[in-house]
């Protein structure tokens, strides 16, 4: 349950809390909001957006079957491919900074409404 790795309850955290942790660094405020359209331009960051636009079906699923796991496997998958982004993906400072923070921002959302359906609370750092 505490390893930091694979499908637990600290990897999803982590994967949250760095998120915050760019929007932090480049000082993002929803006031701001309409300069940080996201237009995909690699790969990693077409499927991120892709399984994020899944929640209504991992809600859905979860409900129907009565599976609350498929909000778990949903926000694991969101993670692997939060790590993919970053790992593919220079954000700050990068010409497409305001793309991927928008992506980011809609992430951490997404993350938000899986955790409040699960029950669990979030930090916004380490």
């Amino acid at each position: 349950m505490l390893d930091p790795k694979g499908n637990t309850g600290v990897y999803l955290i982590y994967s949250y809390v760095r998120i915050c942790s760019i929007l932090r660094k480049v000082d993002f405020s929803e006031d701001d909001i309409e300069k940080y359209k996201f237009t995909a331009s690699n790969s990693a960051e077409r499927d991120l957006a892709l399984t994020i636009l899944r929640l209504p079906e991992a809600v859905e699923a979860a409900a129907k079957d009565l599976m609350i796991n498929r909000l778990t496997d949903q926000l694991y998958e969101i993670s692997t491919k939060v790590g993919d982004f970053y790992h593919a993906s220079r954000v700050i400072g990068s010409e497409e900074q305001n793309s991927r923070i928008g992506l980011l921002v809609a992430t951490k959302k997404v993350m938000e409404v899986c955790f409040h359906l699960l029950g669990m609370k979030t930090i916004d750092r380490i």
